[in-house]
């Protein structure tokens, strides 16, 4: 397994550790969300390696841009909601589709989030999107929150018990890193990467398999 360098945050390479044994419990199922202006095919790698430890792994489906954001949420909010079966859920999100899992957990009490990984997530405002908010103004939902710093950091600390990661891209035009030390027991990542091929690197990929499913991984002799 590739080796991540980390940033701001956790400094040891280990997993977050917590009192609560709810947050240890088995993800029985994954949910993929892509970014902004992202086609559902850019998380087919993480798709099919995750497939590997669920059966039960979905990419959300969302409109590319110029979505209701409201609606987005409220209708993950009811998903992770839904304990009729009991699942645990495991969310791995890219780019915008974090800032719709934060708000979309921090609103639902006693949520079946088990674990949350957020790549290039939607905390700081990036070089590409400043000039579209510049060229457009507030045209585009999206862009409006992720140029509005206050806006965009909403929800940052969504659910301090939550298992939690965040792997940011070393070249990224799109969102900007943000110190995390303050939040407790995220596990932070950097990796040489762009804003868009982070999401498909093996090695990000086995670094959320790791995440994820550690203690079903094969150990090596």
């Amino acid at each position: 397994m590739h080796s991540i360098p980390l940033a701001h945050g956790r400094t040891d390479g280990s997993l977050p550790s917590h009192d609560d044994g709810d947050v240890r419990s088995r993800i029985d199922r994954i949910v993929l969300i892509p970014g902004l202006m992202e086609p559902r095919t850019l998380m087919l790698p993480m798709w099919f390696r995750l497939r590997r430890f669920r059966k039960h792994v979905s990419i959300w489906q969302d409109h590319y841009v110029f979505r209701n954001t409201e609606s987005s949420i409220s209708r993950l909010a009811e998903l992770i909601s839904d304990k009729s079966d009991g699942e645990r859920i495991g969310i791995v999100t890219h780019s915008f589709g974090d800032w719709i899992a934060r708000q979309a957990i921090a609103k639902t009490q006693n949520h079946n989030v088990g674990g949350l990984v957020s790549i290039a997530p939607v905390i700081g405002c990036g070089f590409i999107p400043k000039i579209m908010h510049c060229l457009g103004g507030d045209l585009i939902p999206e862009i409006a929150i992720i140029a509005n710093a206050e806006k965009a950091m909403a929800s940052l600390q969504c659910d301090p018990k939550l298992k939690r990661m965040v792997i940011w891209a070393q070249i990224d035009l799109g969102v900007r890193q943000v110190d995390l030390s303050h939040l407790p027991d995220i596990d932070v990542r950097c990796v040489p990467a762009t804003h868009m091929s982070v999401v498909m690197q093996p090695n990000v990929i086995s670094t959320v398999e790791q995440f994820l499913f550690g203690d079903e991984l094969p150990t090596r002799q």
